[in-house]
């Protein structure tokens, strides 16, 4: 049984994680190119250009932002219902 509270989706996101170095970006960009359509979403830099955080980590040995998952996920919820994404980031916790 089909839902009404969201539309169906025709194509899906596809999200690439892992920890720090470990390639993501690299293969979320050549994922993208390779699928017509998809578009690569970095997280990390969303993070940062569009301010989705609670400001720098109090700890300065880590050069990192406290993430806000909440503005995040409000930033991204149009796009990614749309589909056709390839996102990098270090989790998927938070994603619906």
């Amino acid at each position: 049984r089909k839902s009404n509270l969201r539309p169906e989706r025709k194509v899906p996101n596809i999200l690439i994680t892992g920890t720090p170095g470990t390639g993501k970006t690299t293969t979320a960009e050549k994922v993208a190119e390779a699928l017509a359509g998809f578009t690569h979403v970095n997280v990390g830099d969303l993070v940062k250009t569009k301010s989705l955080h609670a400001g720098k980590h109090e700890d300065e040995e880590f050069d990192t932002f406290i993430l806000d998952e909440d503005l995040i996920c409000d930033e991204l919820e149009d796009q990614m219902s749309q589909g056709g994404n390839v996102v990098d980031f270090h989790t998927c916790d938070f994603f619906p």
